[in-house]
């Protein structure tokens, strides 16, 4: 009968059996059981289990793995890389190669750098940035102007923090969420641009790499009723209505609109171009 072996993984319990652990000749379980050399992260407890300082999460799958010789994940798994990052460390190969097969071939390359031990410089900084501003048109005072310009209150910015500030630099403005409670991982929809330019905000959003992939809009309010004060009390007489209809003020409520940009890019790996992912147009050719 094989010998059952007790772990504890990161403080997670686990029963199997000897001949289960050495399903891997060339795994670290190998170097455990086999030989009495010391090994990182490794401490054989009083009780005769072993203690090993890795994700017990993670692990669950590794002890699946070494059962079946299959790898089977929950559907939207989204842990492939530290799920990888274990594999690596209890150097199973065939296993880093299967997690390897189901990610995008840009992931690959940095499983490949992974399973080679190259972890260091690889940059997760991938993500979703929100454009938000309310906008109308400028019809001026007395709402007679000859070019009626558009008007932004604010250009609205949401999503990471630390990608925020990569993407906007000096021209974001952080009085209204300052500090760093949640370190770089903070999300927040209370940043908003020092400017009130959409294009320079969307030409920083193309230099980084991102790509326009959802947008919505609110319409127009032309039914807006005045909010502006009248010459007497009581319901608006109709010299009241026709001087509201004449101003500027009136007419910005009517075109007011609230618009959306959701912008997105993919992490990138070391010496990736941040203008390999702007957006190209496939049909576009050139002339000589």
């Amino acid at each position: 009968m094989d010998d059952v072996i007790r772990l504890n993984v990161g403080g997670t319990s686990f029963c199997t059996t000897r001949s289960t652990l050495l399903r891997d000749p060339a795994c670290l379980f190998a170097k455990i059981l086999e030989t009495e050399d010391d090994v990182a992260s490794i401490v054989h407890l009083d009780d005769g289990s072993i203690f090993i300082d890795r994700d017990g999460a993670m692990f669950v799958h590794i002890l699946q793995y070494m059962r079946s010789g299959k790898l089977i994940l929950p559907e939207n798994f989204k842990d492939l890389s530290r799920l990888m990052d274990e594999a690596h460390f209890f150097n199973m190969k065939i296993l880093q190669e299967e997690i390897g097969a189901t990610l995008s071939p840009r992931a690959s390359l940095k499983v490949s750098a992974m399973a080679n031990g190259n972890l260091l410089g690889m940059a997760e900084t991938g993500g979703y940035i929100t454009l938000g501003y309310r906008g109308t048109f400028a019809f001026g005072r007395d709402g007679q102007a000859d070019v009626k310009f558009r008007k932004l209150h604010r250009i609205l910015v949401c999503g990471k923090v630390a990608l925020c500030r990569e993407v906007f630099s000096d021209t974001l403005n952080e009085s209204r969420d300052p500090g760093d409670r949640d370190g770089s991982e903070r999300y927040t929809s209370r940043l908003y641009l020092k400017h009130q330019c959409l294009e320079r905000a969307c030409d920083a959003m193309a230099e980084k790499g991102f790509k326009l992939v959802a947008t919505c809009c609110s319409g127009a309010n032309g039914l807006a009723a005045p909010n502006a004060p009248t010459s007497q009390q009581g319901p608006p007489s109709q010299t009241d209505l026709m001087t509201l209809r004449n101003s500027g003020d009136y007419e910005e409520q009517r075109w007011a609109h609230y618009t959306e940009y959701v912008f997105y890019r993919e992490p990138r790996m070391p010496g990736d171009s941040p203008r390999a992912h702007s957006p190209a147009n496939p049909n576009r050719t050139q002339n000589d």
